[in-house]
């Protein structure tokens, strides 16, 4: 029975990916975001290779954010979707409605400077909060 227990934990673990505890930071106004906002409308096929864009590899996701409030995330291992972002609270709110489940995304600065992202969300294993890195983004 111990056996089938930490087999299970470990299952569960290698599952989850790494979710970090990300420092997170409200920004005063939508501007603040502005350098990692594709300053075009979202293309009906985003390219992720030359569009902006924000990244975790450990969890994994990649998500571009357009200027018509659009978003297009890619998750490896459930594929890819479009939803719509608003500015509130200091934050951007991301929503997508999938087949399964609708995404609710809040993106924050990761550092003071807003020169990173964090995201914060919750899955089918719990609350994640993860610091992003940047792609394409000068």
């Amino acid at each position: 029975m111990k056996v089938i227990l930490i087999l299970s934990f470990l299952v569960f673990t290698s599952c989850t990916g790494k979710s970090g505890s990300a420092d997170v930071y409200k920004a005063e106004n939508q501007n603040e975001f502005s350098a990692f906002i594709n300053q075009k409308n979202m293309p009906s096929d985003p390219n992720l290779t030359i569009d902006k864009s924000i990244v975790n590899n450990d969890y994994p996701v990649e998500i571009a954010l357009y200027k018509d409030q659009r978003f297009f995330y890619h998750l490896p291992n459930l594929g890819s979707g479009k939803g719509k972002w608003k500015f509130k609270d200091g934050k951007l709110e991301l929503r997508a409605s999938r087949k399964i489940f609708d995404m609710y995304i809040e993106v924050y600065g990761g550092d003071q400077d807003m020169k990173k992202l964090a995201i914060q969300f919750s899955d089918r294993f719990g609350f994640k909060s993860l610091n992003m890195d940047n792609n394409n983004i000068r």
